[in-house]
């Protein structure tokens, strides 16, 4: 019996298709797979000229930083077109501008040769001007020039400094004065005037400058650029006054108005045209004072000639004397500077 029960068995196993139901026992079935092959699998690298081979994430990478920089360069390059385009229009608008300008004043200066043939002393004083602010800016070549620095040697009170002057149209000054222990730089924006103090341990100290002698000082210094203008002068800042004999000397002198208390003279050689003495009137400890600069070493510095050395006298006593190393004409000298 038993023999016959395990011979059944054995039948039914056989008999049993593959994968059907089977009421008793293990049966192994073929598990499908969890994911078909969708096809050629893709290299994980690309093959460069010469045979370069390079992984396919760094080569997407480097394509996409290289895309990131040539339009970044071509930013910059759009950018730096437009302010060549710009600068290039406000230079052509100056140009026509300053064309005019020089048009106007040709033709204002005609029309005094026209009017001077009448003998009228009016127009006589108009044309004597005109003709002699010509002559200097012809013989000094300052009428394009609207800023410039000077450098060189000061000595003021027996104490030698180093001088850097930079002065820009129409009133703006700085002037440094530094030796080992200090550095004084004083400033002038038009209407005040100030000083900036650096000892040798680098503590600074800025103040308004009070001392009217000081203040008139540095303006004095700073009208380098006071009679440089290419345009005719205003009437009202600029007047022609009689001729004055200075050490024994005859000049043209000009009267420019700086304030309505405070006017500054300038004394031109008749033969050269070239300023020689500026100087200013004012009132210090209750009495009139004169402070004046002398021009002097005359060089060729351009298309003119400029002075290498100055004295700074205060009614007639030395105060001050600079002698200059270089001149710059044009810098390029920007407002903060001052």
């Amino acid at each position: 019996m038993s023999r016959k029960l395990k011979t059944a068995t054995s039948r039914q196993s056989a008999e049993s298709p593959e994968g059907g139901d089977v009421p008793s026992g293990n049966v192994s079935r073929q598990r499908p797979s969890g994911r078909r092959s969708s096809g050629r699998k893709k290299p994980s690298h690309v093959t460069l000229p010469l045979g370069v081979r390079v992984r396919r994430k760094s080569w997407y990478l480097a394509l996409i930083n290289l895309a990131g920089l040539s339009l970044l360069f071509s930013v910059l390059l759009l950018y730096a077109f437009w302010q060549y385009t710009e600068e290039t229009v406000v230079h052509s608008v100056l140009l026509a501008e300053r064309q005019a300008d020089q048009g106007e004043a040709m033709d204002a200066s005609e029309d005094l040769l026209a009017v001077a043939s009448v003998p009228t002393a009016d127009d006589g004083e108009l044309l004597s001007l005109g003709f002699i602010l010509e002559k200097y800016r012809t013989a000094s070549g300052l009428s394009e020039v609207q800023d410039v620095i000077l450098q060189g040697n000061y000595n003021e009170n027996g104490f030698e400094f180093r001088l850097k002057l930079l002065a820009k149209s129409p009133r703006l000054v700085s002037k440094t004065l530094e030796d080992d222990a200090l550095k004084m730089v004083y400033s002038y924006d038009g209407e005040t005037a100030k000083i900036k103090i650096e000892d040798a341990e680098g503590e600074m100290q800025q103040q308004v400058l009070t001392d009217l002698l000081d203040q008139q000082a540095i303006i004095l210094e700073g009208a380098v650029l006071a009679l440089a203008s290419s345009q005719l002068p205003d009437m009202l800042a600029y007047t022609r006054e009689a001729d004055q004999t200075f050490e024994d000397q005859i000049y043209w002198a000009i009267q420019r108005r700086i304030s309505a208390q405070v006017s500054m003279v300038h004394l031109l050689d008749t033969e050269t045209g070239l300023e020689r003495v500026r100087f200013v009137y004012f009132v210090h400890d209750g009495e009139r004072q004169q402070l004046s600069l002398q021009l002097s070493d005359y060089r060729q510095q351009g298309e003119g000639k400029l002075p290498f050395a100055y004295t700074l006298k205060f009614n007639g006593k030395l105060r001050g004397e600079a002698k200059l190393d270089s001149i710059q004409l044009n810098p390029g000298l920007m407002r903060w500077m001052f």
